[in-house]
């Protein structure tokens, strides 16, 4: 019976993962929903039956696509792959969240980087693909601002400032590839949470999101990517110290966001006036900036009091 039971549930798990990730691929609006939880089943029957048929799962997924659909598929799989690997190796070994998202942003971006290098045989042709892509979304967002009734004047400074924005865009493309996996990675272990309340306190080292801060050391890495736009250095190491800087960045946004989420617990503040201030904080680059800078002066104003005299677990590990 426990045998037909793994069985079954390996079936459903291998089933429902190439659902999410084929209905991602085959449908670009659908895919910002479905794709991030394609390894979910995976994990979910990993961590109850079994590492080895977790991986066993991925490991036939792509397979399955390599035979049956084609190679290009099989390696974008392999992302969703990667990360089911990533957390099956870490989760319960290292219980701080972060270095968790952090590894298997790495592990996934490298893949990427890798087959996305396969695909176009070169990084001029990558860059140049990239670019043509970035032009034609950029034109339809024009587009759609003209059909909307934008004034004149905003639209024909977007259309002059485009190239700078494409050039940007492609400068950070690596840094905003890196946010993007570790949102992924975020989500299943929050997902991960909610499944098995059972092993929180052996699988992470923080209750609540609101007790979450940072690495102290990450302070360096922002003053000296931050120092490096400021002083003649080399074009590469320009380039690596933006995206360094956009990562450091995130990570105080997200401490500046449990800072506030702190005392809107705290506090009781009706969750109405929560959502508000968190679309504006969203979609307001100026409350955006703030909350970063929230963030980086919680390291010494310590806003939470998570100092010594009242250690969360993620300070105690």
């Amino acid at each position: 019976m426990q045998r037909l039971e793994v069985i079954t549930r390996f079936v459903l798990a291998l089933a429902l993962s190439l659902f999410l990730f084929i209905s991602g691929i085959s449908v670009p609006p659908i895919g910002a929903v479905l794709l991030p939880f394609v390894t979910q089943p995976v994990l979910l029957f990993g961590f109850k039956y079994g590492v080895g048929y977790g991986l066993a799962v991925v490991l036939v997924a792509t397979l399955l696509l390599a035979l049956f659909a084609a190679e290009e598929l099989s390696l974008l799989y392999g992302i969703f792959a990667i990360l089911a690997a990533v957390l099956f190796a870490l989760v319960g070994r290292l219980r701080m969240v972060e270095y968790v998202v952090v590894g298997a942003a790495s592990a996934m971006l490298v893949w990427s980087l890798g087959v996305a290098h396969y695909f176009f045989g070169s990084w001029s042709a990558l860059a140049a693909d990239f670019r043509g892509g970035l032009t034609q979304q950029f034109a339809a967002a024009t587009r759609m601002q003209e059909q909307l009734g934008f004034s004149k004047e905003s639209l024909e400074l977007l259309k002059e400032r485009m190239p700078q924005l494409i050039d940007m865009t492609l400068q950070l493309l690596p840094g905003l590839m890196f946010l993007t996996f570790a949102f992924i990675a975020l989500i299943n272990l929050l997902s991960l949470r909610r499944r098995f309340p059972e092993h929180r306190a052996r699988w992470f080292a923080i209750e609540n999101f609101r007790d979450w801060k940072g690495p102290e050391a990450l302070v360096w890495g922002l003053i000296a990517c931050g120092f490096s736009l400021f002083f003649p250095v080399p074009d590469l190491v320009r380039l690596i110290a933006m995206n360094v800087l956009l990562i450091v960045g995130a990570f105080y946004f997200a401490q500046g966001l449990a800072v506030i989420a702190f005392f809107f617990h705290k506090n009781n503040v009706p969750r109405f006036l929560r959502g508000i201030t968190y679309i504006l904080i969203v979609f307001q680059q100026i409350f955006t900036l703030m909350v970063v800078g929230l963030g980086l002066f919680d390291l010494w104003g310590d806003f939470r009091r998570l100092g010594k005299d009242n250690l969360t677990p993620s300070r105690a590990s």
